[in-house]
């Protein structure tokens, strides 16, 4: 499966097309993920995510969306649970420094996570944490 994981932003839904067209290359489920602070409130963002979802059932996708305060642990805790090829995050602003990659990575050093940019194109994420000597 290509697990694409998404905020609850609109321009998320790049990330979801580029997962589709992965796991179409791949011969591959596709599934979206969101995880939501366990009390939120925010009308907007409730309205994102349910445009993600629409274009998520577009793309013959299933959208889950998890409630829970720390999305890289909810997320580890859905991959351990759901064979999944491949992750797909949106493009950090400093992909060293993402602690939400950096924990995937941590829990699944063998699990490819691809980050998608502002433009669709995909690659490859490693994070290398430097720490002082």
């Amino acid at each position: 499966m290509v697990l694409v994981c998404v905020t609850d932003q609109d321009a998320c839904d790049r990330l979801i097309f580029a997962g589709r067209k992965l796991a179409n290359i791949e011969h591959l489920d596709l599934q979206v993920i969101n995880v939501r602070p366990q009390h939120t409130q925010n009308p907007a963002s409730v309205e994102a995510v349910e445009y993600l979802f629409s274009i998520s059932k577009q793309l013959n996708a299933e959208m889950v969306i998890l409630f829970h305060d720390y999305a890289p642990e909810a997320v580890a805790y859905y991959i351990e649970h759901h064979e999944t090829n491949y992750v797909i995050v949106g493009m950090p602003p400093d992909p060293d420094q993402s602690v939400f990659i950096t924990a995937l990575e941590d829990h699944f050093p063998n699990l490819p996570v691809i980050s998608v940019d502002e433009k669709g194109a995909l690659q490859r994420v490693r994070v290398q944490l430097e720490f002082p000597a």
